[in-house]
Parts: structure tokens; sequence; C-alpha cells
């Protein structure tokens, strides 16, 4: 009688931690991208500045 009146303990901190934690990870790996993100695009603009000194220095 005495296992039926045992309260199961709550683990509502455990969720809230554990959104917490995926937030963190996803914030992580999005500043992570950006960095990756504005390579490209410097490489990108650079590669278009050097076609176009290319082309004005044909004329």
């Amino acid at each position: 009688m005495e296992e039926k009146n045992k309260r199961i303990p709550s683990i509502k901190g455990q969720g809230f931690a554990e959104y917490v934690m995926l937030i963190i990870v996803v914030s992580a790996a999005l500043i992570a991208m950006t960095a990756y993100l504005m390579r490209s695009t410097n490489a990108s603009l650079k590669q278009r500045q050097q076609e176009l000194n290319y082309y004005k220095a044909e004329k």
C-alpha cells in the first residue's frame, strides 16, 4: 500500500536544462557558420573585383 502513495519526482527542471543546452548548441553552430559565410562572401567579392580590374585594364 505504501508503494502506491510514493510520488514520482518532478523532472521539469531537467527538461528546461535540456532546452537551454539545445539553444546553446544551435547558437554556437550558427556563430561558427557565420565565420565561414563571411569568408566566402569576401572571397567572392575579391574575385569579382579582380575580374573588373582585368576588364578595365584591357581598354
